[in-house]
């Protein structure tokens, strides 16, 4: 299959490693390699969630024609008014008992396997070591608040020492490594450490799932051709009817991707509006 005569090769640029593991873009790439016949590179940034602030737009600049990021970074993007990304009709089902066929995720409250007893749910988690990720995170510590105020009657206070890990795979470590009794981390993000390191399966469980949230988007670069942009989306879309793709996605924990549009995302704008003012610091007169 040929590519667009103005467009000789893509780029693809992911903000989700390390958090999701880098084979699940590596297939994603293959994939529109496949579906548009243009040689595509996979460049990875490791040190943000999203275009930062005081950066150029990557967008903008004309640097990258395919984006996957954070769903945080991408409703800061929109508010912001940015008008060169579109979103991809097209979303990952990440496997998780709760998902439903939706392109959804949930916050993972988790311990060790060996505290199972002690920790049987959040009620009795109180007075424990918390870790989380940052302090904006919506699956690693928002969602968090807002169910310690409106299903505890409680804040950050609940929890004894708290500290700030700055990721959801350095707060899984922290609990494996007993460094923190508990803490909240993407379910997307714990179950692909958890199939990279099969020796900690047994280690990590979750006692509490909170959501569900929605899942990381892919954005488009305005300036793609809609023939392009069509192409890679039914691509996404058809994946788990082959049985060479819906194998590989199997591998990488996706059940298939399905459609969706930009409704999904109001699910995190409105879990945002409800912890407006909460704060993981604990205050101290």
């Amino acid at each position: 299959m040929t590519g667009d005569s103005s467009t000789k090769r893509l780029r693809f640029l992911t903000y989700m490693t390390p958090d999701i593991p880098l084979d699940t873009f590596c297939l994603l790439r293959n994939c529109i390699e496949d579906a548009t016949g243009l040689e595509t590179d996979l460049i990875v940034e490791d040190r943000f969630t999203g275009p930062p602030q005081g950066r150029a737009d990557p967008f903008t600049a004309n640097h990258v024609d395919i984006m996957a990021l954070h769903t945080s970074d991408y409703l800061r993007l929109k508010t912001q008014g940015y008008d060169k990304m579109e979103l991809c009709p097209a979303a990952p089902v990440h496997k998780h008992p709760m998902t439903r066929d939706r392109p959804v995720y949930f916050s993972e409250v988790i311990i060790h396997a060996s505290n199972r007893q002690k920790y049987k749910g959040m009620r009795d988690l109180k007075g424990c070591s918390w870790a989380y990720n940052q302090e904006e995170s919506l699956s690693g510590n928002l969602i968090i608040l807002k169910y310690l105020k409106n299903s505890l009657g409680a804040n950050a206070s609940y929890f004894g020492n708290i500290m700030q890990s700055g990721s959801h795979l350095n707060s899984i470590k922290m609990v494996r490594d007993y460094r923190a009794e508990a803490a909240a981390v993407d379910s997307t993000v714990l179950a692909g450490y958890l199939r990279e390191h099969d020796d900690c399966a047994e280690k990590i469980i979750s006692v509490l799932s909170l959501g569900p949230l929605p899942i990381y988007p892919l954005l488009f670069n305005t300036h793609l051709s809609d023939d392009l942009k069509q192409r890679i989306s039914d691509a996404l879309l058809q994946m788990h009817k082959s049985h060479t793709w819906a194998s590989k996605l199997n591998d990488i924990g996706i059940s298939k991707y399905v459609a969706m549009d930009a409704n999904l995302y109001r699910l995190e704008e409105d879990m945002s509006t409800g912890v407006q003012g909460a704060n993981i610091k604990q205050a101290y007169y």
